[in-house]
């Protein structure tokens, strides 16, 4: 007579045999390879928005000038720097401008416009807004500059 309890040793050693053949074949199944993907990043431009705050004081010949208070935003998203910052007496042939029409006889070339550079390579957040000041000037010239007299010349703050 056979043994019941052999035949199950047997059976369940077989069959846990079978399950580690399966499972080291399964371990083996898989496949190797190698890739690479190219994705692009956006980057965002310097962009500045300028416009006059204010103004104090009046231009006389041989004076101390007027000064015009300038707000300098960033309209980016990130933060910016400017390196140098330009202003300028508008011009047309020549002549200043106001209100963007040229004025007879009042030369540009009577005017100086300094700015204040204050902040000139300063890191400004995105959004944020920054003071700078231009004074305009009028040195003595020996010419008749009456064509000058009561004129608010066009000045340009520039951030190149």
């Amino acid at each position: 007579m056979r043994n019941p309890f052999r035949m199950r040793r047997v059976a369940v050693v077989g069959s846990v045999t079978v399950i580690t053949l399966a499972g080291v074949g399964a371990a083996f199944a898989f496949f190797t390879s190698s890739g690479s993907g190219t994705g692009s990043a956006q980057v965002g431009s310097a962009s500045w928005s300028i416009s006059e705050d204010h103004a104090s004081g009046t231009i006389y010949p041989g004076g101390p000038g007027e000064t015009i208070t300038f707000n300098v935003q960033n309209t980016s998203g990130g933060d910016q720097q400017y390196a140098s910052e330009t202003p300028s007496v508008n011009t047309s042939g020549g002549d200043v401008t106001v209100g963007g029409s040229p004025v007879a006889g009042c030369l540009a070339s009577w005017f100086n416009a300094a700015a204040s550079n204050t902040n000139v390579n300063t890191n400004i957040a995105g959004g944020a807004t920054v003071q700078e000041q231009v004074t305009v000037s009028m040195p003595t010239n020996a010419t008749n500059q009456d064509p000058c007299q009561g004129v608010h010349p066009d000045v340009t703050l520039s951030i190149p």
